[in-house]
């Protein structure tokens, strides 16, 4: 697993270096054509398309400066953002591992948290000591047996009716729950 995590940590730091990279080539190439496209402008005055151009050839210098001023500018405004946009790739990239990274912690972490709430909880379950049997459980009341003794039940035969509860008279009468208000005296 650690292996595993190193080969990863190792191939984004590879990833990360890459776009970096990429983006310091993005922007200097950006300035360089900018450069090579300025100078190619600023330089007509010098070279027999001069005839095409309204500029005298006494300024060629200035010009060809000129064209490479605005060349290179150019060239930054239009690679550099391309250049922070590999940058940009490079950061996520690094960010993603640390976000990974810590998710990997914090799954550990809940694993040892599961581990112990789950040992704890067995451990509340448990009981300390299994109680003493110090009597057996009292026997079965004998009315009951008496009269399922006296009444047997036999399985209904197939298509006939429901057989029809019977009622066992009670032994001793309910007791009668006194009058809720006191009796009038008068």
């Amino acid at each position: 697993m650690e292996a595993e995590k190193e080969a990863t940590q190792k191939a984004v730091e590879a990833l990360v270096a890459h776009y970096q990279a990429k983006a310091r080539a993005v922007s200097r190439a950006g300035v360089a054509i900018g450069a090579f496209a300025g100078v190619l402008v600023g330089s007509i005055p010098l070279s027999p398309l001069r005839a095409a151009w309204p500029i005298p050839s006494s300024y060629g210098f200035a010009t060809l400066l000129g064209g490479l001023v605005v060349g290179v500018l150019i060239g930054y405004v239009i690679g550099d953002p391309r250049g922070k946009l590999y940058q940009r790739m490079a950061e996520q990239a690094r960010l993603q591992l640390q976000l990974e990274q810590r998710i990997s912690q914090n799954d550990a972490r809940m694993g040892q948290l599961l581990t112990a709430l789950t040992a704890r909880a067995a451990a509340a379950q448990r009981p300390a000591a299994p109680p003493p049997l110090a009597e057996a459980p009292p026997p079965a009341p004998v009315v009951a047996q008496q009269v399922f003794a006296s009444h047997p039940v036999e399985p209904p035969a197939f298509g006939s009716p429901p057989p029809r509860l019977r009622t066992v008279p009670a032994a001793e009468p309910a007791p009668t729950a006194p009058p809720l208000s006191p009796p009038i005296s008068g």
